[in-house]
């Protein structure tokens, strides 16, 4: 043979082993006289495919033939996985003992105590990074003796892939309304003594002494994650064409009404100390609104005040809401007015605004 032949062949034979590595990240073993591809209902179950991701691998395999002490399997990573530990390893169930090679890609679970029946078994091999591109993967499995003759192997293969991103929208959903009540209304065991609207709330003629009260539904409807907050809020106390007030509750000076929910008291009608003279609060039967901080609720019977500073929360809820279901998605308020003797004479308005903020 020329020597340019034999050069051919030499170079030949080096592909060949380059081939080798660069599909399986190690040369493998040619089968001896006693290698038969017995291995079966091979698989690796890997709990994460995403190229570069840290994943765990479960082998499942049945031998076809038993592992004599000191006869061991073996699990090979090709070159692009990252490498294992011992500690990251679990050898099928009985005496066996975790060794590694090949950069620590090679695992061998060894017979350390006596001969293991063929059958199915498992390895668990931890904390192994995925290749950083997608690609199918071939890792070997292989059943030695204690001679170090291979006696049945099997490759099993895995998907590294990129992770699929699922989109989806929901749109957002608000829905808040205001509705009035009969005389036959009660809140909390209060009852409403004048008919109401969406968008009226009557007293009608105040009598001295006497308490006269109107009420208000309010529902809400919405998707927001994190609920939704409704305060009401009034452009000025009470006021007549001459300027005179009923003022806000407690016997508050003009636009300092007490928001701290506190038991009805009459107006002390203190002579020349106007905002005494007569008084408006609101009750409602909302139960989280200390849940905003700040804010006390409002136990059966008490009433706060308004101001032209602070919107009043009156409603709240921290999730999505029905529209109908009580302290959820309803809550009832009621407006409570009463004078004594001095209050001035005179016809009284003034505009509340329900202002309803959901975050979503």
């Amino acid at each position: 043979m020329s020597k340019i032949k034999k050069q051919k062949k030499y170079l030949a034979g080096i592909l060949v082993v380059l081939i080798m590595i660069a599909m399986y990240g190690f040369i493998p073993l040619p089968d001896n006289a006693n290698a038969v591809d017995a291995i079966s209902d091979a698989k690796d179950t890997i709990s994460d495919s995403d190229v570069s991701k840290v994943a765990n691998h479960t082998f499942d395999f049945t031998t076809g033939t038993s592992t004599a002490v000191n006869g061991y399997i073996e699990v090979t990573f090709p070159t692009q996985f990252g490498t294992s530990s011992s500690a990251n390893v679990t050898c099928p169930a009985g005496a066996w003992t975790t060794t590694l090679s090949n950069g620590d890609r090679t695992i061998r679970c060894t017979s350390n105590t006596v001969e293991k029946a063929s059958g199915t078994k498992q390895i668990l091999i931890n904390s192994v990074t995925n290749p950083d591109s997608e690609a199918a993967r071939y890792i070997e499995i292989s059943h030695y003796d204690s001679g170090n003759n291979i006696l049945e192997r099997v490759s099993v293969a895995v998907a590294i892939i990129e992770d699929i991103l699922m989109t989806a929208r929901v749109d957002s959903t608000l829905t808040f309304t205001i509705s009035g009540t009969s005389t036959e209304g009660v809140v909390d065991g209060i009852p409403c003594s004048n008919i109401s609207t969406a968008t009226n709330t009557p007293f009608g003629t105040l009598a001295v002494d006497a308490t006269s009260t109107v009420c208000q539904t309010l529902n809400v409807t919405t998707n927001a994650d994190d609920g939704y907050t409704v305060t009401v809020e009034q452009d000025d106390e009470l006021t007549s064409d001459s300027d005179s007030n009923i003022n806000s509750f407690n016997n508050s000076p003009n636009e300092t009404g007490s928001t701290t929910p506190e038991a009805w008291v009459s107006p002390t009608n203190t002579l020349d100390a106007y905002h005494t003279y007569g008084h408006m609060g609101l009750h409602t039967d909302d139960s989280d609104l200390n849940s905003l901080g700040g804010y006390d609720d409002f136990s059966t019977n008490l009433f706060a005040g308004l101001n032209t500073t602070d919107p009043m929360p009156v409603m709240h809820h921290d999730g999505p809401s029905d529209g109908y279901t009580y302290d959820k998605g309803e809550a009832h308020i009621i407006y409570q007015a009463e004078i004594g003797s001095l209050q001035e004479a005179g016809d009284y308005e003034n505009t509340l605004t329900y202002i309803c903020t959901p975050t979503f």
